[in-house]
């Protein structure tokens, strides 16, 4: 990354009125490049300028997972609404730093370069000269320094600076000393800061030479009432929200490889190639090499899966019921497609509230003999073979193997089918059985708890719980299951309503989602008030007990370490530890995912990390896939 300057110096401020002046430049010179036939016809009928100058001054060079790849071709996806599209998201993966293909390790991205200074509190960026946006408008510091500035500090935007990027109780101080280099300085060391950008990198920039014109800093209010009323909006932030909404306002500037161009509420949404996309393949073939992504929306996650066995989609992991892998293969010759499968980083598990706003109930639920017997009362291998087809694996629910923190003994303890133990530690936390063989609280009340189910994204989710609660069941604790709407679940958690919520815990990257194993927000959905309490600085929610306490404490050290691999792994062992011997939730299996691909689809890894911290398939590089329809 080349030696560091000291923030501010003399040099950086001589080096960076160079940079002014070479940022913006096109790639002219460059090259040579080739582009699409599509846009090549462009290029000839005057609607765009060369590839040479579409292109950074030099463009990211992306290997291909197996071979050169062919433009061309319509990419085939499903969805069940808009959230199943992932065009801000996963399919437009571009941070400033990136993971690389192994999904483990931070590399270049938006920016080219960087250098770490004062010891861990400084963040020197480098943004990719001549870079440009989907409408030919350079892409500079000020387009970092406008979400930055404007929008993550203007509190009707944002009424609280996004957590992720504060250390040390304060937001970093943000520079940009010439158009093509982005200063971060925290008043803390930030040791984990890449890794960090690398998840939510592209949250840090946007295209202010669009949006400004719906911002009150650079267009009078008076104007942004008119702009608003006109849309059928009340305020101008329902005005500004709206247009800088990719998924939904084709007008709105993009750096991603495709830009949607048919948005919904259309039945069939189309997002096309970007024509100033920044990367190329290694014989100079500017990416993405696929024309436009199609995605079709279905009713459901079954005619999802029944649409992917009769061979109408290309590339798809989302929506895809493992419990039909079976089926899967046997349609395959059938429906020009192959089936991938590999273990999810998430973990189907059983949040126990850790405090409850049940005063009677409270202690029971912070009892560690209570939660050690709703885990031993599981017989997760009976469940997995009878839910999943054998598509599972038991797991404790603390970490998976692919996160650098995990160690193998967290998926030992209190996971064995157990009934007997569990009736066991049941009676010594003085919950005896009534007439009707039901357990009751030790004062006597009936245990009459439901166990809230939040909506599956693979298909798979009532019948998984009701499963679970047949065994507490067993045991004589009378769980009734109850799935509400996706809003309505995550309200009643946040708002620690729910004492017993069935959702997953994300293993992989949790370092930079610390919410699962760390009281961080009220969405850390094993204590959502103790956590609302550490992200409102103690303004609402319940201060943390001690044991929890010692969560974030460890946490917060883990953030700030600066080149201490061992110390880190150490205080990252220490948060996985505490619940593993405290079975905070109680994980039940680790399913397996399937991907399906069509036979014309290229270009697309064996083995896949189904990772929402590594954006999958944006880490893979979507941009590089191509469709060969000779090899179907």
């Amino acid at each position: 990354m080349g030696p560091s300057l000291p923030v501010g110096s003399d040099i950086v401020r001589r080096l960076s009125l160079l940079a002014l002046a070479l940022c913006v430049s096109a790639a002219a010179g460059a090259g040579p490049y080739r582009e699409a036939p599509d846009l090549a016809k462009r290029v000839a009928d005057g609607a765009l300028p060369p590839v040479s100058e579409r292109l950074p001054e030099e463009p990211v060079v992306v290997t291909p997972v197996n071979e050169i790849g062919k433009y061309g071709g319509v990419w085939r996806r499903v969805a069940v609404s808009k959230n199943d599209l992932g065009l801000t998201t996963r399919m437009a993966y571009e941070p400033l730093v990136r993971w690389d293909r192994t999904g483990t390790k931070v590399v270049s991205g938006v920016a080219s370069h960087w250098e770490i200074q004062d010891g861990g509190k400084a963040y020197v960026f480098h943004l990719r000269k001549g870079m440009r946006w989907s409408d030919g408008a350079p892409f500079t510091s000020d387009d970092v320094m406008f979400v930055l500035q404007d929008l993550y500090l203007n509190p009707e935007l944002f009424p609280v600076y996004p957590g992720w990027l504060r250390i040390g109780g304060a937001p970093p101080e943000v520079s940009a000393p010439d158009a093509c280099t982005v200063v971060f300085h925290f008043r803390e060391p930030f040791g984990i800061f890449l890794e960090f950008l690398a998840f939510h990198g592209n949250e840090v920039y946007a295209p202010k030479h669009y949006l400004k014109q719906f911002h009150p800093a650079y267009t009078p209010l008076e104007e942004l009432k008119r702009l608003a009323k006109a849309e059928r909006y009340d305020l101008w932030l329902q005005l500004f929200l709206a247009k800088n909404d990719l998924l939904l306002n084709p007008d709105r500037p993009t750096i991603a490889p495709f830009r949607i161009t048919v948005p919904p509420p259309a039945r069939r949404y189309v997002a096309e190639r970007n024509p100033y996309y920044w990367k190329v393949d290694p014989e100079g073939n500017q990416l993405p090499y696929i024309d436009r992504v199609e995605y079709t929306e279905v009713q459901n996650a079954e005619m999802a899966n029944i649409k992917a066995m009769t061979g109408e989609v290309d590339f798809q992991d989302r929506l895809m019921n493992p419990a039909n892998y079976t089926l899967f293969t046997k349609s395959a010759a059938k429906g020009g497609y192959r089936v991938l499968r590999d273990p999810h980083t998430d973990v189907m598990v059983a949040y126990i509230n850790q405090y409850s706003r049940d005063e009677e109930l409270r202690p029971i639920l912070q009892d560690r003999r209570f939660r050690i017997a709703l885990s031993v009362a599981i017989n997760r291998e009976e469940l997995i073979n009878l839910v999943y087809s054998g598509m599972a694996r038991p797991s404790r629910g603390v970490g998976v193997d692919s996160d650098l923190f995990y160690l193998p003994e967290y998926d030992q303890e209190h996971i064995r089918y157990d009934p007997a133990l569990a009736n066991r530690l049941l009676d010594e936390v003085g919950m005896a059985r009534g007439r009707d063989g039901m357990r009751r609280l030790p004062n006597g009340r009936p245990f009459r708890p439901i166990l809230h189910v939040h909506p599956a994204e693979s298909g798979i989710g009532a019948e998984l719980w009701q499963l679970v609660a047949d065994y507490w069941q067993e045991v004589g604790l009378g769980f009734v299951t109850k799935t509400d709407a996706q809003g309505l679940s995550i309200l009643n958690e946040t708002n620690g309503n729910s004492d017993f919520w069935a959702y997953a815990t994300s293993g992989m990257h949790w370092m930079v989602d610390p919410i699962w194993y760390v009281p961080w927000q009220n969405i850390s959905f094993v204590a959502p008030l103790y956590g609302q309490y550490v992200s409102s600085g103690g303004r609402s929610g319940v201060k943390p007990s001690a044991e929890f306490q010692r969560l974030l404490d460890w946490y917060l050290e883990l953030r700030g370490v600066v080149n201490d691999e061992p110390r880190r792994l150490e205080l990252g062992h220490r948060i996985l530890g505490q619940w593993a011997d405290e079975c905070y939730a109680i994980g039940v299996c680790r399913p397996d995912l399937i991907t399906i691909v069509s036979n014309r689809f290229r270009n697309v890894p064996e083995h896949i990390l189904h990772s929402y911290q590594t954006m999958t398939p944006g880490y893979i590089g979507i941009e590089q896939f191509y469709i060969d329809e000779e090899g179907k």
